[in-house]
């Protein structure tokens, strides 16, 4: 029998009953979940009644809210402004950098080459230190041959590349006083200190140690025996004889000249003369006197602008980095130096002290130096007002006896680098060639230096807060 399916919706048996079922579930869905936010509520501590604290001492947007930011921007706009009138004045064939606390102040054509003139020194400078060393000093030896009796026969100055032996008489005639020389009297008076009285023979110069180039190929004529050389590994008085108009163009000769006059003041017989030849084998030495340190050269080299020692330190960078004591081989260093320092390219250099116009430098490569040297530098420049070729400069003015710095001078070429200390912070630093006919003279440059050291001069250590508020 077949069974007929009702279409229709099934209804509840008892929908009453269902409705009482679904409201009891639910009640228990609630209880349990009352009893868990009580329990949850129950670990966390009420919060304790409090009267409302002081309020704060500054505004949210205080500019004391941030001093270290508003100190920079306030101190370098100061600098800025004050040497926005500069950049009119400076020759079209100029370079400036001015830099300080990790920013660029001004920056005009740094990246252009220019003759700097004496401020090459400072490349010749940095490399010295870096590949001589700071504390090395160099050798000047005395040595002798003895006869078939025991006296001494012939004796030997040697160089060694110091090239600030002097007489005392020589250094008070110079224009700019050697102040780390090596004494050639304390040389005379080690001989006479070992018991020499006799010589029988010569007194010879020897300056075999580094190599015979009296004059970088650069330099004009009328720079020879004037403004540099003849050099040598043996060098008294910078060549000069004292009471001489003019300089010997042998200058180890001329130094064993002067030893042969200050023996003699002393009472030591020299038959012979005074002549220059090579050091034989078999000597016996006598007594060796150690020249300054290179720091010690360098700071004589640098406020000085002591042009012979900027070439010997040259020659001894090659020497040291090459083997050979040339200016080629000096040259071949500085250049490996600076690359190995990232020093990138676009420069010329052809002597250690800025006399050959054919050297070109930008001045960022002189603010890098400046940079990476900023903790050994200072110490080593002259200063203004009071040192070397900046002791009639800025005197009077807020930057004598602070600002430091090298000079640069040749026709048609002004340079000045260095530094202006702040105390307790970074110093400034500032690059400064010119090129043009004429900027060399006084009333050229002078002004233009002047409104360089106006800006410098408003470098100052950090504000007080009060300073900084609106």
């Amino acid at each position: 029998m077949s069974r007929r399916v009702d279409s229709r919706p099934r209804r509840a048996d008892n929908p009453l009953r269902v409705v009482s079922v679904a409201g009891g579930v639910g009640a228990v869905v609630l209880a349990l979940l009352f009893l868990v936010l009580s329990s949850l509520g129950a670990r966390v501590d009420a919060l304790e009644p409090h009267s409302p604290g002081d309020s704060p001492r500054q505004p949210v947007m205080s500019v004391r809210r941030n001093p270290a930011t508003l100190s920079f921007i306030t101190r370098t706009a100061r600098v800025s402004s004050g040497l926005a009138g500069l950049d009119s004045s400076l020759p079209s064939g100029s370079c400036l950098t001015v830099s300080w606390l990790g920013s660029s102040l001004r920056s005009v054509r740094a990246g252009d080459a220019y003759v700097p003139g004496s401020a090459t020194k400072l490349v010749t400078a940095a490399v010295a230190l870096e590949v001589l060393g700071a504390d090395t000093t160099f050798t000047t030896s005395v040595r002798s041959t003895k006869n078939a009796d025991g006296t001494v026969a012939d004796l030997y100055l040697v160089g060694g590349g110091d090239p600030l032996i002097v007489r005392s008489e020589y250094v008070a005639s110079e224009k700019y006083p050697t102040f780390h020389q090596t004494s050639l009297e304390a040389i005379a008076d080690g001989i006479v200190a070992a018991g020499i009285r006799v010589v029988t023979g010569r007194i010879v110069g020897v300056d075999s140690y580094l190599d015979g180039e009296r004059f970088v190929a650069e330099w004009p004529q009328e720079f020879h025996g004037t403004e540099s050389g003849p050099l040598g590994a043996l060098m008294v008085n910078d060549g000069a004889v004292v009471g001489q108009p003019v300089k010997p163009d042998d200058p180890a000769l001329a130094a064993a000249g002067e030893l042969l006059v200050l023996l003699q003041a002393r009472g030591v017989s020299v038959t012979g003369g005074a002549t220059h030849d090579v050091l034989p084998s078999g000597t016996d030495s006598v007594v060796d006197v150690a020249s300054s340190s290179v720091s010690s050269i360098v700071n004589e080299m640098l406020v000085n602008s002591d042009n012979n020692t900027a070439e010997i330190l040259l020659k001894q960078i090659g020497l040291k980095g090459k083997g050979v004591g040339s200016t080629a081989d000096g040259l071949a260093v500085v250049s490996e130096t600076l690359s190995k320092w990232g020093v990138p390219s676009g420069w010329e250099m052809h002597d250690g002290s800025g006399l050959s116009s054919k050297n070109r430098f930008p001045c960022s490569v002189f603010d890098s130096l400046l940079a990476k040297f900023s903790d050994r530098f200072p110490a080593l420049l002259a200063v203004a007002g009071k040192t070397g070729t900046l002791r009639e400069m800025f005197s009077g003015s807020p930057l004598e006896g602070v600002l430091v710095g090298k000079t640069g001078t040749l026709s048609g070429v002004k340079a000045l680098a260095g530094y202006v200390p702040v105390e307790g912070d970074e110093a400034v630093r500032f690059v400064l060639l010119m090129n043009r006919t004429g900027i060399d003279n006084k009333s050229a440059y002078r002004p233009i230096w002047a409104l360089l050291g106006e800006g410098l001069a408003r470098a100052s250590a950090g504000p007080r807060a009060d300073d900084l508020a609106p």
